[in-house]
């Protein structure tokens, strides 16, 4: 496994900034004497381009005298700071809390003895495209988190090395809030989909992120309570398991919606994925939220956390002032003889 410092790149300060994604130029055009050129490939398939937003989180996790190796999901999204210049963004890693934390079955944070995450490499090493990538070898890193204990997310600033990776991040343009959400009637039984860990087979070479897809089957606007806590989520019929913590899910707005026809597709992300609903033998909902996953009978529906709720994590004062230092450094750089 490579080093951290080989492998990403950050800015001073622990923010990680980069200019928009944006595909290559056109070459000039050929002489007149040349052959015409031949048509431009199409662009991959918009589900294969969110796939590659995906990166696995492995944690290794002591609970006493106990070793526990866990995985989990996260996802990139950048945040635009126009401070830094055009097209200049904040690039974070997402996923849950319980996942940044390395929760045990009593949902209490083990103590993490190190972190990396696996992405796929542009070019093949030693046959291989996929390569693990240490975030810190002798302990956790710095997420931050919600202040409200409830919401089960976490973000870290980080920008994995462009050149060297092959991978997307997710404009803050394409969250889908509650707002957007009314505006385009989406509404209890339209599709969601959401991609991440497949603990059974995550791929050898290659990191496969699995697709699955279900309907919302509840947007309630009060948190809903279950046995262990009250979380303000989403409800999908989706089938979710261990390992799919901190997936990114997602809705499309094209399409048909209680009347309204929008041509195209155009993805949005619903929200993070972060539990499944079990039931007991008395017939009480409880949240599974460990990443190892839980023996007992999954009820078919996961709880995902809003898109607002990451929104506002990203523009929490201290998330805030991280960017605020990173423009800060930046223009003591630009002064400095």
């Amino acid at each position: 496994m490579a080093s951290i410092t080989s492998l990403l790149c950050a800015l001073t300060l622990a923010v990680s900034t980069c200019r928009a994604q944006t595909p290559p130029p056109t070459a000039a055009p050929p002489p007149q004497t040349a052959p015409p050129p031949t048509a431009a490939a199409p662009p991959p398939p918009a589900i294969t381009q969110i796939r590659k937003s995906v990166t696995f989180i492995k944690l290794l996790c002591k609970d006493g005298d106990k070793e526990w190796d866990v995985r989990g999901t996260g996802f990139f999204v950048s945040y635009p700071e126009p401070r830094l210049g055009k097209d200049w963004s904040v690039v974070y890693l997402v996923t849950n809390r319980h996942v940044a934390l390395c929760w045990n079955d009593s949902e209490q944070p083990m103590q993490v003895e190190s972190i990396s995450i696996r992405l796929n490499l542009r070019q093949a090493q030693g046959g291989s495209i996929a390569q693990d990538a240490f975030l810190n070898e002798h302990g956790n890193v710095a997420w931050v988190l919600p202040q409200d204990d409830s919401v089960d997310l976490a973000v870290l600033p980080l920008l994995p090395d462009e050149t060297r990776f092959d991978f997307k991040y997710l404009p803050l343009g394409l969250l889908a809030g509650r707002d957007l959400l009314h505006q385009h009637r989406i509404t209890e039984g339209e599709p969601v989909f959401f991609t991440g860990f497949f603990y059974q087979f995550p791929g050898a070479k290659r990191m496969e992120p699995i697709v699955r897809q279900g309907i919302i089957a509840m947007m309630p606007e009060d948190k809903v309570p279950f046995l262990s806590r009250a979380e303000k989520v989403y409800l999908a019929d989706v089938h979710v398991f261990g390992g799919n913590s901190g997936s990114p899910a997602f809705i499309n707005l094209g399409g048909y919606h209680e009347g309204s026809m929008v041509l195209g597709d155009d993805y949005r992300l619903l929200g993070v994925v972060n539990a499944n609903v079990s039931e007991d033998e008395k017939f009480n909902l409880e949240l599974a939220t460990t990443v190892s996953g839980k023996g007992i009978a999954n009820s078919g529906i996961s709880t995902i956390v809003p898109a607002d709720e990451l929104k506002a994590l990203l523009e929490d004062p201290r998330v805030q002032k991280l960017r605020d230092d990173a423009v800060t450094a930046r223009g003591a750089q630009k002064t400095t003889p």
